[in-house]
């Protein structure tokens, strides 16, 4: 028995012992863990695991390492018999015999294309790069998938309508027009609906901060912040906004009083404030009309129950904090679903325009507020795990491809690869960060006693970013994995056929831009004053765009015909026969004409050159082979069969049944160049490598009866 034979059969008696006594102590003992304790234990025992395969296996071996190259060598002797031993040449002839046997049984089965070994070293890497990549490719699909949480769209579809529209006495902003409109909608639904509201049987909740329908409780206090022109007329450039000091009622000039920072209520709301600054929160906010500076404006902030909300509001209205130089209204809060793990930064943005009127629009943000341990479930944390032993083993392939393998060293997919890798340690980073933050603010919120505006926006744009960040992940991925899938014959003539096509299809991209800009720019001019899809130039572009490519849900006919019906009659037909029949259907005809072509005419070396599945079904056959050989043995009987006759008489018979059918052939006039004895007997070599394997199994038998007679 050999030495690896020894280790694994003691590794498996050490494990079957250890699990065994486990049971044996869990059973008997009497105790039992928590699904909690016992998720938070086998978690540390994971990251004890993965720290000693990083970080420990590197230290032990840096010490081994340093320790062999400076301590004192014993001085070598020369000589041919020193340091051998006559156990150096000793090996097991069975196993000899058995080795032999398999490797003239898998030559029976080759052919002269599989002698050509530089294929062969290729086609070990495509299965060691399709294990590795497409291992690693679907658990993080699994990991992608089991993240995601479906409430949070509804989430935030139902905050929008409740924002928006109008549910019971609320006051929806689709009803406000006017600057007493906003004062209106402040009080109703910022400020009433988030203190009275009302269950799903009409009574009312009782403990503030609820919304309606116990849809969801507030955190902390709802902040309104303002964004304000340093000149109350409004021309036709564009507004430069104010971020002076005033006294209350916007008095001027500014008196820095030594009892401000105690009543700050009173006079911060004209003050221009400083909001907290991340480099995750963007610096502007585009709306509708202008952009708006994200980190200042003048701020103040509501109480925390209905009456002194309400007196905060009052105290605004009657000091005109809204009046003609108000350029825009910010309401940001943040939102908590118990029962979802849910929790929604909202922001709502108030425009006001040179007409009079007020543009509205909302912004809501579902993202759970943590991802705790005992809220994953037991499969999720498997995938997860599985995933963390597949990423060290991915950068474990692609160290070793860059110091030992010199080819591979300067491919360009080795850059492909580190980024992978650079990735997964940046969404690790987020999650980490956003952990952190999360568990910072919600502490800060807790033992929080003054009127505090917590910003979740932070932890709300880093969940952002981690998706950014994991939608090209699974971009690279792909693409990774795609380039592996070329050894198959329909993935290398797509891809020989873009690439043979680029100029073509580069030309007519460029053509069906400029079609798509030309009818942009126009309907821009002629119908961007009077419908909402061609209002900017980006805009009639993406519109352009969409609606040629077919989705028409947002835009119809009748928003080009402004111009009147004739003109919007040939606009449309430019837009449908020209873009949408003509040139993509060109631009598809193209790509088909090339891939015909490319697909009949094949490379040089396709027809003469091993194809990979040749070679795995050289390659694993034996596991067929065994497969079928176990099963056979299980399910067959082993007495002798007078009919089937013992193996000789096997033998015989088929030799007599090839020649009887080879001679019909001959007869018939069908004769060809196929082998008398089947398909597998194509050349001399195999039938060399059968006698091989013949002479194999006999001297394996003459070894069995020596045995048997020695040891009756």
């Amino acid at each position: 028995m050999d030495a690896r034979r020894k280790m694994y059969i003691l590794f498996f008696v050490c494990c079957f012992i250890v699990v065994f006594c486990l049971i044996l102590i869990i059973c008997l003992s009497g105790f039992s863990h928590e699904s909690r304790k016992f998720r938070a234990l086998l978690f540390v025992i994971i990251v004890v695991l993965l720290f000693h395969s990083l970080i420990g296996d590197f230290v032990k071996f840096l010490a081994y390492a340093c320790y062999s190259a400076l301590r004192k060598k014993p001085p070598v002797q020369e000589g041919p018999d020193i340091g051998r031993s006559t156990g150096t040449y000793s090996y097991d002839e069975d196993a000899l015999v058995r080795l032999q046997l398999a490797s003239h049984e898998a030559a029976m089965h080759t052919t002269p294309s599989h002698y050509n070994e530089s294929l062969n070293l290729k086609y070990k890497q495509i299965i060691n790069e399709l294990r590795l990549y497409g291992l690693y490719f679907l658990l993080l699909l699994l990991l992608v998938v089991g993240s995601r949480n479906y409430l949070a769209f509804y989430n935030t579809n139902t905050l929008k309508i409740v924002l928006e529209e109008k549910r019971l006495d609320a006051f929806g902003l689709y009803y406000v027009h006017t600057l007493e409109d906003v004062y209106e909608y402040m009080r109703r639904i910022i400020i009433q609906a988030f203190n009275e509201g009302r269950d799903y049987n009409g009574e009312v909740i009782e403990e503030p901060g609820w919304i309606q329908y116990n849809i969801a409780k507030l955190l902390s206090v709802v902040r309104l912040r303002q964004v304000r022109r340093e000149d109350p007329h409004i021309g036709l450039s564009s507004p430069t906004f104010d971020y002076r000091n005033f006294m209350p009622r916007w008095q001027l000039p500014f008196k820095k009083l030594h009892y401000i920072n105690k009543y700050i209520h009173t006079y911060g709301p004209w003050l221009e404030g400083q909001i907290d600054w991340s480099i995750f929160t963007a610096s502007d906010r585009e709306g509708k009309l202008h952009t708006y500076s994200e980190n200042k404006g003048y701020s103040t902030f509501l109480s925390r129950d209905l009456n002194n909300s309400l007196k905060i509001l009052e105290y605004l209205r009657k000091a005109n904090w809204l009046d003609a130089r108000t350029a825009g209204v910010f309401i940001d809060f943040t939102l908590y679903n118990a029962d979802s793990n849910i929790f929604s930064v909202c922001t709502i943005l108030l425009e006001y325009t040179p007409f009079g009127n007020v543009l509205t629009h909302v912004d809501v943000q579902s993202v759970e507020l943590m991802m705790n341990l005992d809220n994953m479930p037991g499969v999720f944390l498997m995938i997860f795990l599985l995933y963390l032993f597949t990423l060290i083993y991915f950068t474990k392939h692609l160290v070793l491809n860059i110091l030992y393998k010199t080819k591979m060293s300067a491919s360009p997919w080795n850059v492909v690869d580190g980024v992978i890798i650079v990735l997964n340690i940046f969404i690790i980073i987020l999650i980490i960060v956003r952990e952190s933050k999360v568990s910072t603010m919600m502490t800060q919120f807790e033992v929080s006693m003054k009127l505090e505006f917590i910003d979740f926006r932070v932890p709300a744009k880093i969940y952002y970013l981690t998706n950014l960040t994991i939608g090209f992940l699974i971009c690279l991925t792909t693409l990774r994995l795609w380039k592996v899938f070329q050894f198959a014959k329909p993935f290398r003539v797509f891809t020989r056929t873009l690439y043979r096509a680029r100029y073509a299809l580069l030309t007519l991209m460029v053509i069906i831009v400029i079609w798509l800009f030309a009818f942009g720019i126009s309907s821009y001019i002629i119908n961007g004053n009077d419908t909402e899809h061609f209002t900017h130039l980006l805009k009639s572009f993406t519109a352009s765009m969409s609606y040629s490519f077919g989705f028409s849900s947002t835009v119809s006919p009748y928003d080009l015909t402004y111009g009147g019906l004739t003109l919007g009659f040939i606009l449309y037909a430019l837009l449908m026969f020209v873009i949408a029949i003509v040139l993509l259907n060109l631009f598809i005809t193209l790509i088909c004409d090339y891939f015909s072509e490319n697909k009949n005419t094949p490379d040089d070396d396709e027809a003469t050159e091993l194809s990979f599945y040749e070679f795995l079904r050289v390659e694993y056959g034996g596991f067929g082979r065994w497969f079928k050989r176990t099963l056979c043995s299980c399910c067959v009987k082993r007495a002798y069969d007078p009919e089937k006759g013992n193996v000789k008489e096997s033998i015989e018979k088929s030799v007599m049944n090839s020649e009887r059918r080879t001679l019909k052939r001959k007869q018939a006039g069908l004769e060809n160049g196929d082998s008398l004895y089947g398909r597998q007997l194509r050349d001399l070599n195999q039938v060399r490598a059968m006698a091989r394997k013949l002479n194999a199994q006999v001297a394996l038998l003459r070894r069995y009866q020596r045995w048997r007679q020695r040891y009756p």
